[in-house]
């Protein structure tokens, strides 16, 4: 007997069970994406609630908005922004903004892998001790680091070197000891680094001229050694160089005269000899010099004058010798003048009388001779002081 085939089901028929098992698929869907929000989302939570339970009992008051696990993007301090998860923009905690809260506690008890999609971490100006936790380094995404002055101590750790999003880095006026990493050279895209008023030690690594978009650096006042690396020439976009208050030896790089958008350069109280670079006349947008407490010797450069926007110039307590330029008496923004305690010789210049914004000058401890010159009489309305002797 010959074999029926089986009744065909309707069109309109097939095309409605279609229709809702397509409709069934991506309210599952949804379901999942919405059930991993809130998963995502209530860790980081859980993440934020935990570390608060390990401040102290007056920090724990300080985020009393801290508490529904569900709506952390309404705590103080929290921002969030929306990522890409299961096809769908879903909130994720991007900020974390703390700023001088005299918060009392540590990093060490925060749970950064659950805190991957944050761009900035600003815990500074609080009262946080302990150490930078090296699980840190998972925070690819971050953009801004910031952690000064606070007590944090210990080592920096070389996981910041994984850290290549980074545009901002502040860990200055701290406990911080041991070497700067030269992984630090891997973060190729940081604007400013300020590791200044901690106690780091060793030597400025050379791999920081690998940070061609740095604009700001500051490593002052720690416990730094050894010459100040040539590499840092190559930091063309430098406005401000810090490194006072070390103990840096060796010459001054002339390759610090390539840096033609500096507009502050720091390198007072180191050990520093040699004489000052000739192509520092190519810093023409100086508006601050100061080489002061030094070993510098040789004469003060014929061609300060091409530094027209200096408004502050201390070369003192150094071994300079010669006499001082006429050239000086160009630099008409100058406000400070401070050239005491070296070994100048010859006569003070007139020319310092051109010098109508000048409102500090001090000369004395070197062996100037001859009189005091009458132009110097026409800066008393400036309400000047003065030192020459």
């Amino acid at each position: 007997m010959e074999m029926q085939p089986p009744p065909k089901m309707p069109a309109p028929l097939t095309m409605t069970m279609l229709m809702m098992m397509m409709m069934m698929m991506m309210m599952m869907a949804t379901s999942v994406a919405l059930a991993s929000d809130t998963v995502v989302l209530g860790g980081q939570a859980a993440a934020l609630l935990g570390w608060k339970a390990s401040l102290d009992n007056k920090s724990q008051r300080a985020l009393h908005s801290w508490g529904n696990t569900s709506m952390p993007c309404n705590w103080r301090g929290i921002s969030c922004g929306t990522v890409m998860h299961w096809g769908q923009h879903q909130p994720m905690i991007n900020s974390i903004s703390l700023r001088g809260m005299r918060l009392r506690g540590a990093l060490e008890s925060l749970n950064f892998s659950a805190l991957r999609t944050l761009t900035r971490l600003d815990l500074s100006h609080n009262l946080l001790a302990g150490s930078i936790p090296p699980s840190i380094e998972v925070l690819g995404e971050l953009h801004a680091l910031l952690l000064q002055g606070n007590q944090i101590s210990g080592s920096i750790p070389l996981g910041l070197g994984n850290l290549t999003k980074l545009h901002s880095l502040m860990l200055h006026e701290n406990e911080l000891s041991g070497e700067i990493p030269s992984l630090i050279g891997n973060m190729s895209s940081l604007v400013t680094l300020n590791l200044s008023s901690n106690h780091l030690i060793g030597h400025i690594p050379c791999e920081i001229g690998h940070m061609k978009h740095l604009v700001a650096l500051d490593l002052s006042s720690n416990n730094l050694f050894g010459k100040i690396p040539s590499s840092i020439g190559g930091l063309t976009e430098l406005t401000s160089l810090y490194l006072y208050c070390n103990q840096l030896s060796g010459q001054i790089p002339r390759e610090l005269g390539y840096l033609l958008n500096l507009k502050d350069l720091q390198l007072g109280i180191n050990t520093l000899s040699g004489s000052i670079p000739r192509n520092f006349h190519n810093l023409t947008k100086l508006t601050v010099l100061n080489l002061r407490l030094n070993k510098l010797s040789g004469l003060i450069p014929q061609k300060m004058d091409y530094l027209s926007n200096l408004q502050y110039l201390s070369l003192s307590e150094n071994i300079l010798s010669g006499s001082i330029p006429n050239s000086i008496g160009n630099l008409t923004k100058l406000t400070i003048l401070y050239l005491y305690m070296n070994q100048i010789s010859g006569h003070i210049p007139r020319e310092l009388g051109r010098l109508v914004n000048l409102e500090d000058l001090d000369l004395r401890g070197n062996t100037l001779t001859g009189s005091i010159p009458n132009s110097i009489g026409n800066l008393a309305q400036n309400s000047l002081s003065y030192i020459l002797t």
